[in-house]
């Protein structure tokens, strides 16, 4: 008889009977829904949502030693020699290409010790390739807990969780505080588009934590948040996501392969099916930072992996990150099909976004213009329940940039009958609440002692 296996679940949720779906996410089962997707998409607008989703697979790795700094400028795009202790920076990694690799947050310990999260396997390939005089590259794993908690809301809960004043915490800044007892780290950042906060702790504490700031909340409005809400805020606030909207370009850096194999985490994304009716190649799936909108990041102004094509990028005319709204007629009539007789039905678009192609990044569209001239790639559509339209990050050629402008995606996997659909240019990022760094906290109730 085969023996069955399940997969562990997210230890540093607490086990909800009310969850009835879990999915493979980092090789926990983290739940689909809490309260229903809609709820808990909503309440990052209109209240506050906790998420542990991140634990474990956005471990964090901590790069420590007399070459720490050396082998963060030579390895990133940005520059860290101007990063102070107690400061947070988004990271990008890419390949000899140019290609985005890996990218994720970054917090200075120390002036010899930087912590990196979502940089797995890619950063310890680096680290032990022998070209730098680190003392450790720890990774911390499910040994800590990262929750996200983000909406207007979140900094009151927060407060009150901590009993404690966070006010003055300036953004990509971190400080330790209590709550339920515990030692954690506030920093204020996330993935919400608006104001947010991350609450790190060690796994011990995690279960305390959580309960903890989920009791304030509550009065709040607080939900928890699920895998499928999770995954819609990354186009809504226009923040592209490694294995959401483009693929890993493992298979681009020398020698890499033959690690992976080494430590038993192998990953080859040319075996991925490409999904969508962008291309055949897997490597058209690829993305670098410029295009994305990340270029302000990339300093030139030290030697790092992937200067050069990324230089070569940036000195002609390249392709931009915009926002396509999707034709609402046209979204029905993919679920009409189902209805025609005698006809092959369209690939379909499930609620809030097809999950076949989440996860890997595989699933992206072509762009054309009105005279049928491929202008572009539209990556992972969803369904947004906040304005109640079918969005979806795309790279564009420049010159079809401006909003507004009339384009046309073509919708469905190789095999399926193709739909055109229309889309115009929206506004980028299309969430369009005050954004973390520009939030007024002053218009926050501050805590105060009883």
């Amino acid at each position: 008889m085969k023996e069955i296996t399940a997969l562990p679940l997210n230890p540093t949720v607490p086990f909800s009977p009310f969850v009835s779906d879990y999915k493979n996410f980092g090789g926990v089962a983290v739940a689909t829904t809490f309260n229903g997707w809609v709820p808990e998409t909503n309440a990052w607008k209109n209240s506050c949502y906790i998420s542990g989703n991140l634990s474990g697979l956005m471990a964090m790795h901590t790069v420590k030693g007399k070459d720490a700094e050396k082998l963060m400028n030579e390895n990133f795009v940005n520059n860290f020699s101007t990063m102070k202790v107690g400061t947070g920076r988004h990271g990008i990694m890419v390949t000899k290409n140019g290609n985005i690799i890996e990218h994720g947050m970054v917090i200075r310990l120390a002036e010899d010790e930087f912590g990196t999260y979502a940089f797995h396997p890619f950063i310890n390939f680096i680290a032990n390739s022998g070209k730098y005089d680190v003392e450790r590259i720890e990774e911390r794993g499910f040994i800590d807990f990262i929750y996200q908690i983000a909406g207007p809301k979140s900094l009151e809960i927060l407060e009150n969780a901590a009993e404690e004043d966070f006010h003055d915490l300036k953004f990509m800044r971190f400080m330790t505080a209590t709550i339920a007892g515990h030692p954690v780290r506030i920093i204020r950042m996330g993935m919400g588009g608006t104001i947010s906060y991350e609450v790190h702790g060690i796994l011990d504490d995690s279960h305390d934590v959580y309960n903890k700031i989920v009791e304030v909340g509550t009065a709040y409005g607080i939900e928890k948040l699920g895998w499928l809400s999770y995954q819609c805020n990354h186009t809504e606030n226009g923040f592209p996501q490694i294995g959401q909207h483009f693929p890993y370009p493992f298979d681009e850096e020398p020698g890499f392969g033959v690690y992976q194999k080494e430590i038993g985490f192998l990953f080859d994304p040319l075996l991925l099916p490409t999904l969508g009716s962008l291309s055949d190649d897997m490597h058209d799936y690829y993305r670098n930072p410029i295009e994305l909108g990340w270029g302000h990041m990339v300093k030139f102004d030290h030697d790092f992996n992937g200067r050069e094509a990324l230089e070569k990028i940036a000195a002609r005319p390249h392709r931009q990150v915009v926002t396509l709204v999707w034709n609402s007629e046209d979204i029905i009539d993919l679920y009409a099909s189902n209805f025609r007789k005698g006809e092959k039905k369209y690939k379909q678009f499930p609620l809030p976004f097809d999950q076949n192609g989440n996860g890997f990044g595989n699933a992206q569209d072509r762009v054309l213009d009105q005279d049928g001239k491929m202008i572009g790639a539209s990556m992972q559509p969803i369904y947004t329940a906040h304005y109640q339209e079918v969005i979806s990050l795309c790279v564009i050629e420049p010159e079809y940039a401006q909003i507004g402008t009339e384009i046309t995606v073509v919708w469905g996997n190789k095999n399926d009958p193709k739909k055109n659909i229309r889309a115009i240019v929206g506004r980028y990022p299309y969430l369009d609440l005050t954004s973390n760094q520009d939030y007024d906290l002053n218009s926050i109730p501050r805590f105060q002692k009883k």
